[in-house]
Parts: C-alpha cells; sequence; structure tokens
C-alpha cells in the first residue's frame, strides 16, 4: 500500500474516532462479554474519547444471542471515507480549452442554420448532458436562446461548484457545446457568471465504444388515444428488426399505459425521458427538442439510430435483407451517415383499445392485423424518416440532417429494399392535410406484413401484455386473510358478502367471527395456567405453530347463514384431550395473541 493511502486511511480513522466513542449497553466493556451476552445489546454513540474494543471469538457458542453474532474489528476498506469525500474516476479527470468544430458552427450560426426563434422561454431549462472524450454537449428544451453567449457551470459529486468556467454559445438550437473539467459529475448554464444558474444536471459518460449496434428514439407520447398496445407492438417489432435499446419521450400517457412502460424500464428495454418544463407549449409542439436530444443522447451510445414516431414500421422489402440490421450490416462506406427510406400509409379508422381484456380480444386488435390497406410509396420528400450515424451529424430536423460534420447528408433506400409503413389515424387530431396527403397516395391494397414477424410478434406481445396486465387473482377468502393480518382489516369483497348475507362486517371472518363465546372462554381456561413465553426462553418444537385446527379449517373463511348455525359449525360436542394439549403445547390464547390466526 502507498504511504499515501496509509496516511489517508489513517486520517479517516482517527477523524472518525476522535469525534465519536462507542459504548455498548448492559454496562458490557468489551466484544468477548458483548458476544456472550444472553439479551440482545445495543450501542451508545457519543461526543467522547475514543474506545478500544478487543477481538471477538471465531465460534459462535450455541447460547449466543442471534444479534450479538455479527461483530467486526474494523471497517470494510471501501467504506473508509467521511462526507467530504469526492472521487474523480478516470474518464473524468480530463480538461480541454476547446470545443470541435467551433469554427464550422460560427460559420453555420452566420448563415442563420437552424435559427428557431420558437416560444417564450426565458431560461435554458436543461433536459440532459453527456461527456464525450472532448466536450460535454448539454441538450435543453428552450428554442430561442439561439447563438447567444453563455458560460458552462460545473459542479462535483456533492454539487460543489467547480471555479473553472468556460464560454461558449448556443448553438445548435436548444444545444451547448461546453470544454471538459477534471471531476465534473453535473453542470448548468448560466447567461453571466454572477447570476445563479438554473438546476445542474448529472453528466452522463459517452467516453467508451458504443456499447449498441442499432438503437430508436420514440417520437414524444402525447394524446388521448390509448398507448399501450401501440408502444408494445412498437418495442416488440423494433427487436425483432434487432434493435437493442429505446429512448422514449413522454409527455404523457394513462397511468395503464405507464405500467407497461415501466416494466420495459425494469428489464432494461428504454429509457423514458420525460419532456416538462415550467413554460407554455402545446403537447405535439416538443417535437423538434426531442429529436435534438435523440440526437446528442445517441452520440457514442449506438452506431445507428432510427428517429421515429410511435405509429411507424421500419419493413424490409428485399429477400436479401430479413431485418433492419441484416441490412446495417452490409454498409461499410463512412460517408453514409443518414438512411432515408420512403413512406407507405395505412388507413387506421379506429383507436386501439383502452385494456387487456383477453387473448382473442388483442390479437384481433393488434394493428398489423387490424389494418392492412396500404398506399403506394411516397416520394423522397414527403415525410420520409432516417436511421443515422450520430456522431457524424451536426444538426437534426424531424425528417432529415439539416447539417453534417462528414460524409453524405442523404443516402437514399430504394423502395424496394425498405420502406416505412405509417399507420396514419384517420381522425384529425393535430394537424390539418394528413388525411388528404394519405389519400393522394391512393389506391390502396390490402398487403400483410410477413409471416414470420406476423408469428414471432404476435407471440411477443402476448406474452409482455399478459405478464404486465394479466394479473394473477385470489378468492376472496384468501384476500379476507392476507387482510385480517394488517389491523384486522377487511377485504372489500368479505364486506360484500357479509352484507348480502345479512352479517355484520365488522366481525370480520377470523378471530373473532370463527368461534363462539363458549369456544373461546374454553380456549381461555385450557391456557390460563401457562405462563406466556418471554423473550429469553428457548422456544419448544411446536411453540411456531400459531393457528387453530379443526376438522372443517378448510372453511374457515367462508361466510355462514347465521351465527347459530356457524357455531354448530364450530363446536366441538365435547371438548377433547387432543384438542386442550394443542392449545397448552401452543400456548395461545385466542382473546389476548393479536398475531393468532387462522391458515
Amino acid at each position: 500500500m502507498h504511504l499515501f493511502h496509509i496516511l489517508r486511511f489513517t486520517f479517516l480513522t482517527c477523524f472518525t474516532y476522535a469525534s465519536v466513542q462507542v459504548s455498548f449497553s448492559n454496562r458490557l466493556k468489551t466484544i468477548e462479554e458483548v458476544y456472550n451476552f444472553k439479551n440482545e445489546v445495543k450501542i451508545n454513540v457519543d461526543l467522547k474519547n475514543d474506545t478500544e474494543v478487543n477481538d471477538p471469538s471465531t465460534t459462535i457458542p450455541p447460547h449466543v444471542n442471534f444479534h450479538n453474532s455479527h461483530l467486526n474489528t474494523e471497517e470494510d476498506p471501501i467504506f473508509t471515507y467521511n462526507s467530504s469525500y469526492c472521487p474523480i474516476e478516470e474518464w473524468n479527470n480530463v480538461r480541454t480549452d476547446s470545443i470541435p468544430y467551433a469554427d464550422r458552427h460560427k460559420l453555420w450560426a452566420e448563415l442563420n442554420i437552424g435559427q428557431a426563434k420558437y416560444l417564450y422561454h426565458e431560461s435554458f431549462a436543461l433536459l440532459a448532458a453527456f461527456a464525450h472524450s472532448d466536450q460535454i454537449i448539454v441538450t435543453m428544451t428552450s428554442e430561442n436562446q439561439f447563438n447567444k453567449t453563455v458560460y458552462c457551470r460545473y459542479y462535483d459529486c456533492r454539487r460543489k461548484e467547480i471555479p473553472d468556467q468556460f464560454e461558449t454559445v448556443v448553438y445548435p438550437e436548444s444545444t451547448v457545446f461546453c470544454a471538459r473539467r477534471p471531476g465534473a459529475k453535473y453542470i448548468s448554464i448560466s447567461e453571466t457568471l454572477e447570476e445563479k444558474p438554473e438546476y445542474s444536471v448529472p453528466i452522463v459518460p459517452r467516453v467508451e465504444k458504443p456499447p449498441h449496434y442499432f438503437t430508436v428514439c420514440m417520437a414524444t407520447l402525447y394524446g388521448d388515444e390509448p398507448k399501450f398496445l401501440q408502444i408494445v407492438d412498437f418495442i416488440e417489432y423494433y427487436k425483432l428488426q434487432g434493435a437493442t435499446f429505446f429512448h422514449i419521450y413522454l409527455r404523457n400517457v394513462t397511468d395503464y399505459d405507464r405500467v407497461l412502460l415501466d416494466d420495459y424500464v425494469r428489464t432494461g428495454d428504454i429509457e423514458i425521458i420525460k419532456m416538462h418544463d415550467p413554460y407554455w407549449r402545446d403537447d405535439f409542439m416538443w417535437h423538434h427538442v426531442q429529436i435534438n436530444d435523440c440526437h446528442h443522447r445517441s452520440k457514442y451510445f449506438s452506431k445507428w439510430t432510427a428517429l421515429i414516431d410511435i405509429d411507424e414500421r421500419m419493413e424490409m422489402r428485399s429477400d436479401s435483407y430479413k431485418t433492419v440490421t441484416s441490412f446495417l450490416d452490409t454498409i461499410h462506406d463512412p460517408n453514409v451517415v443518414n438512411l432515408h427510406f420512403k413512406i407507405q400509409w395505412i388507413i387506421k379508422e379506429f383507436n386501439t383499445p383502452e385494456r387487456y381484456e383477453n387473448d382473442e380480444q388483442l390479437i384481433e386488435e393488434m394493428i398489423f392485423h387490424k389494418y392492412q390497406n396500404l398506399s403506394r410509396v411516397g416520394t423522397f420528400w414527403t415525410q420520409p424518416k432516417c436511421i443515422i450515424r450520430p456522431e457524424k451529424i451536426g444538426m437534426m430536423t424531424i425528417h432529415a440532417p439539416l447539417a453534417i460534420y462528414s460524409g453524405i447528408r442523404r443516402s437514399l433506400v430504394n423502395h424496394e429494399i425498405a420502406v416505412v409503413r405509417h399507420y396514419r389515424n384517420v381522425e384529425q387530431r393535430v394537424f390539418r392535410g394528413a388525411y388528404q396527403k394519405m389519400m393522394n397516395h391512393a389506391p390502396f391494397n390490402i398487403s400483410p406484413i410477413a409471416e414470420w414477424i406476423d408469428r414471432k410478434l404476435t407471440s411477443s406481445i402476448l406474452n409482455r401484455v399478459k405478464w404486465v396486465y394479466d394479473i394473477l387473482d385470489v378468492n376472496c377468502d384468501q384476500k379476507q386473510s392476507i387482510y385480517q393480518r394488517h389491523g384486522k382489516l377487511n377485504a372489500s369483497c368479505w364486506v360484500e358478502q357479509q352484507q348480502l348475507n345479512d352479517l355484520d362486517p365488522s366481525l370480520g371472518g377470523t378471530n373473532a367471527s370463527l368461534f363462539t363465546e363458549e369456544e373461546m372462554t374454553f380456549a381461555s381456561q385450557a391456557t390460563s395456567e401457562v405462563s406466556p413465553p418471554t423473550e429469553t426462553s428457548e422456544p419448544s418444537e411446536t411453540s411456531s405453530v400459531n393457528t387453530f385446527s379443526t376438522e372443517n379449517d378448510k372453511n374457515a373463511f367462508k361466510a355462514p347463514e347465521s351465527s347459530e348455525k356457524r357455531s354448530e359449525q364450530f363446536r366441538p360436542s365435547t371438548p377433547t384431550q387432543d384438542t386442550a394439549n394443542t392449545i397448552e403445547n401452543n400456548q395461545i390464547n385466542p382473546e389476548n395473541d393479536k398475531n393468532w390466526v387462522l391458515p
């Protein structure tokens, strides 16, 4: 171990023990005494001098209290640090004084390429930040800060500002390029060095080889149409096409739809980016900043990224390429940085269902089953969609790159190789003319998707939807048994049953309602001479059995027709010695033991 680390460890150790002293309860002095004490021992932490403790023995005698048997003589070296500790990882120990392509950005700005002057933001509204080997890219949701001079403000892991700011400009729109600073974990932007910047955002490292080959960004989700079936169709379809990760941009969906999204987060398939800031805009107006963030978020995260909407499916048409990734694998020219795909429209006449009901309903409502009426192919200039090499693109719009760093701006993919199926809802929700634009590409012909995709996609959708929404229910008796464990609460179904049978729901259906007063008195008398177990007494072999068993316990949670019938059902004709022995051995009192429940 280096001398520096030895001294540092010694300092931290001394610092900690000079501040506090630990002492044991019950006037115990050593770990050995604690180890052999029969009751649980507590530690008192005081602002006093050091206290030394001895090593524990290496074996655990049978009489040792369980809570005193896990003792340590020294701290794990991983945790020998204090609240001021702020490590700097190797990837983050970088300082730069400039940003790449600064001269090109300046030229583009002078030509007003990408100037928006859109909406009414009064601040930058930071969205995310990504560290590359030579720069940090900050994305924002404002679209009216074009070419404004700003300062990058850096913060360490404790969000303490690093006094080493960097002057730059907002360019492209909704984007700020900053230099690197060692130890910077968070970043913000301000117009002056004197003003207090808005909330900082974490810096996500993008300094390694991209972990993905093909990823997909879904345009912002919003609107009143139910989404769960479209979401699962979208994700499972592009998985079959070779995509391994999805960035899902979210404005609003129903709680029901959100459960599905959260399940995809759980399994590591997607990241949800919430589109929100404190300024007015309509839901459909988030598209430009979503595209911009997707572009920068995907740099050095994936080699290829598709930027598409929830109702669009890239479809391979050539026998030479079964999937999107099999097509991408054939592209080796470094100048191909944007693959441009033509559109074919499909008339979508109805909304997708709000909820899953059963398998038959789901299969029938699957978009590729229900809608197959396909238009003629559009031109390259009629709402095309793209797959891009993110790091080679300088600026993106919804349908094409606006500027590039290297390569050819458009590579037009022949429609005999691939197209995009666009399931266009005929209801006019936002844009005028969308329906007519689709109808201009008549005639329409029935054209189902490939059989192998249909088969696999149907199975994948069913599996995920059933996992998320097909909840395994239990009967009312089982629910009531669990509710009764929580302060004798009653299940709503149980209350309804009691009310239908003109019974008092407050009886609960377990302890109070299953036994007559005579039975409770008998049980109380049988245990009156039995001393209750103490904390230090050793448990008997049967003490863990905490139930009262009868031949009729399988009917224990069924609501009887009347209290008289209930008494006849559960009252033994003559109390047997076996019953008394059971109660005595278990040391239970049905009236007093709150944990006493039926199986």
